[in-house]
Protein backbone atom coordinates (compact mmCIF):
# COMPACT_ATOMS: atom_id res chain seq x y z
CA UNK A 1 0.00 0.00 0.00
CA UNK A 2 1.68 2.86 -0.98
CA UNK A 3 2.45 6.15 1.59
CA UNK A 4 0.24 9.61 1.65
CA UNK A 5 1.46 12.70 2.10
CA UNK A 6 -0.20 14.34 3.81
CA UNK A 7 -0.83 17.59 2.51
CA UNK A 8 -0.16 17.59 -1.62
CA UNK A 9 -2.07 14.10 -1.38
CA UNK A 10 0.37 12.46 -3.38
CA UNK A 11 1.15 8.94 -2.74
CA UNK A 12 4.64 7.55 -2.13
CA UNK A 13 4.95 3.89 -3.80
CA UNK A 14 6.27 1.65 -1.05
CA UNK A 15 9.25 0.59 -4.40
CA UNK A 16 10.30 4.63 -3.97
CA UNK A 17 10.65 4.54 -0.73
CA UNK A 18 12.66 0.94 -0.77
CA UNK A 19 15.16 2.18 -3.44
CA UNK A 20 16.14 4.78 -0.68
CA UNK A 21 16.89 2.10 1.88
CA UNK A 22 19.04 0.24 -0.97
CA UNK A 23 20.78 3.45 -1.22
CA UNK A 24 21.16 4.60 2.48
CA UNK A 25 22.22 1.02 3.71
CA UNK A 26 23.70 -0.20 1.23
CA UNK A 27 25.21 2.31 -1.12
CA UNK A 28 23.68 -0.05 -3.99
CA UNK A 29 23.19 2.99 -6.46
CA UNK A 30 24.83 6.34 -7.11
CA UNK A 31 21.74 7.69 -7.43
CA UNK A 32 17.89 7.69 -7.91
CA UNK A 33 15.51 9.68 -10.14
CA UNK A 34 12.15 10.14 -8.91
CA UNK A 35 8.88 11.63 -10.92
CA UNK A 36 5.28 11.93 -10.24
CA UNK A 37 3.31 9.06 -12.43
CA UNK A 38 1.34 10.83 -15.05
CA UNK A 39 -1.78 11.51 -13.06
CA UNK A 40 0.58 13.52 -10.57
CA UNK A 41 -1.07 11.37 -7.84
CA UNK A 42 2.17 9.24 -6.89
CA UNK A 43 5.54 9.41 -6.25
CA UNK A 44 7.22 6.41 -8.29
CA UNK A 45 11.28 5.91 -9.18
CA UNK A 46 12.53 6.45 -12.61
CA UNK A 47 15.68 5.30 -12.63
CA UNK A 48 17.87 3.85 -10.32
CA UNK A 49 21.73 4.50 -11.45
CA UNK A 50 24.81 1.90 -10.75
CA UNK A 51 27.36 2.64 -9.00
CA UNK A 52 29.85 3.43 -11.97
CA UNK A 53 27.54 6.12 -13.03
CA UNK A 54 28.86 9.57 -12.45
CA UNK A 55 27.57 13.29 -11.38
CA UNK A 56 28.01 13.95 -15.27
CA UNK A 57 25.62 11.41 -15.84
CA UNK A 58 23.20 12.14 -12.93
CA UNK A 59 22.98 16.50 -13.94
CA UNK A 60 22.40 15.02 -17.60
CA UNK A 61 19.68 12.72 -17.05
CA UNK A 62 17.78 15.53 -14.75
CA UNK A 63 18.70 18.53 -17.83
CA UNK A 64 17.39 16.00 -20.52
CA UNK A 65 14.31 16.46 -18.11
CA UNK A 66 13.86 20.53 -19.38
CA UNK A 67 12.54 19.66 -23.08
CA UNK A 68 9.76 17.44 -21.41
CA UNK A 69 8.85 20.64 -19.62
CA UNK A 70 8.92 18.56 -16.47
CA UNK A 71 10.11 18.61 -12.67
CA UNK A 72 12.46 15.35 -10.56
CA UNK A 73 13.19 14.61 -7.10
CA UNK A 74 16.34 12.67 -6.80
CA UNK A 75 18.95 11.00 -4.35
CA UNK A 76 22.36 11.18 -4.72
CA UNK A 77 25.19 9.56 -2.97
CA UNK A 78 27.60 11.62 -2.99
CA UNK A 79 31.81 11.25 -2.04
CA UNK A 80 33.89 13.77 -1.69
CA UNK A 81 36.82 14.64 0.15
CA UNK A 82 36.92 17.86 2.93
CA UNK A 83 39.91 18.73 5.05
CA UNK A 84 42.14 16.03 3.66
CA UNK A 85 39.01 13.15 5.01
CA UNK A 86 36.74 11.74 2.66
CA UNK A 87 33.06 11.81 3.30
CA UNK A 88 29.75 10.55 2.19
CA UNK A 89 26.21 12.65 1.93
CA UNK A 90 23.29 11.60 0.56
CA UNK A 91 21.49 14.68 -0.96
CA UNK A 92 17.95 15.11 -1.97
CA UNK A 93 17.60 17.20 -4.67
CA UNK A 94 14.47 18.81 -5.90
CA UNK A 95 14.74 19.61 -9.81
CA UNK A 96 12.46 22.67 -11.28
CA UNK A 97 13.71 23.93 -14.27
CA UNK A 98 12.34 27.38 -15.14
CA UNK A 99 11.28 25.85 -18.28
CA UNK A 100 9.05 23.16 -16.54
CA UNK A 101 4.93 23.96 -16.75
CA UNK A 102 3.63 25.50 -13.99
CA UNK A 103 1.40 22.66 -12.82
CA UNK A 104 4.42 20.19 -12.37
CA UNK A 105 6.62 22.77 -10.18
CA UNK A 106 3.56 23.33 -8.01
CA UNK A 107 2.49 19.45 -7.72
CA UNK A 108 6.32 18.96 -6.87
CA UNK A 109 6.90 21.64 -4.51
CA UNK A 110 4.21 20.94 -2.80
CA UNK A 111 4.65 17.18 -2.34
CA UNK A 112 8.54 17.72 -1.30
CA UNK A 113 8.11 18.22 2.09
CA UNK A 114 6.04 15.02 2.65
CA UNK A 115 8.33 13.14 0.70
CA UNK A 116 11.29 14.68 2.06
CA UNK A 117 10.55 13.63 5.52
CA UNK A 118 10.20 9.98 4.92
CA UNK A 119 13.95 9.85 3.75
CA UNK A 120 15.64 9.85 6.91
CA UNK A 121 19.74 10.26 7.12
CA UNK A 122 19.41 12.87 3.77
CA UNK A 123 22.55 15.00 4.69
CA UNK A 124 21.96 18.20 1.97
CA UNK A 125 19.27 19.25 0.19
CA UNK A 126 19.65 21.39 -2.99
CA UNK A 127 16.86 22.59 -5.01
CA UNK A 128 18.23 23.41 -8.59
CA UNK A 129 15.97 25.45 -11.58
CA UNK A 130 19.15 25.51 -14.14
CA UNK A 131 22.45 23.99 -15.01
CA UNK A 132 24.29 26.59 -13.03
CA UNK A 133 22.89 25.29 -9.76
CA UNK A 134 23.10 21.80 -10.47
CA UNK A 135 26.90 22.17 -10.86
CA UNK A 136 28.87 19.57 -8.87
CA UNK A 137 31.01 22.20 -7.62
CA UNK A 138 27.72 23.79 -6.07
CA UNK A 139 26.83 20.61 -4.11
CA UNK A 140 30.18 20.32 -3.13
CA UNK A 141 30.34 23.93 -1.45
CA UNK A 142 26.93 22.52 -0.01
CA UNK A 143 28.40 19.44 1.21
CA UNK A 144 31.64 21.04 3.03
CA UNK A 145 29.45 23.61 4.48
CA UNK A 146 27.54 20.61 6.68
CA UNK A 147 30.46 18.78 7.26
CA UNK A 148 32.23 21.94 9.27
Amino acid sequence: MPHSGPASGVAIANDSLEAYQEIKLGHKYRYIIYRLSPDLKQVIVEKRAERNETYNDFATTLLNTVDLRECRYAVYDFEYTHNQMPRQKLVFVLWTPSEAVLKQKMAYTSTKNAFRQKLMGIGVDLQATDASELSQQELLEKCCERSN
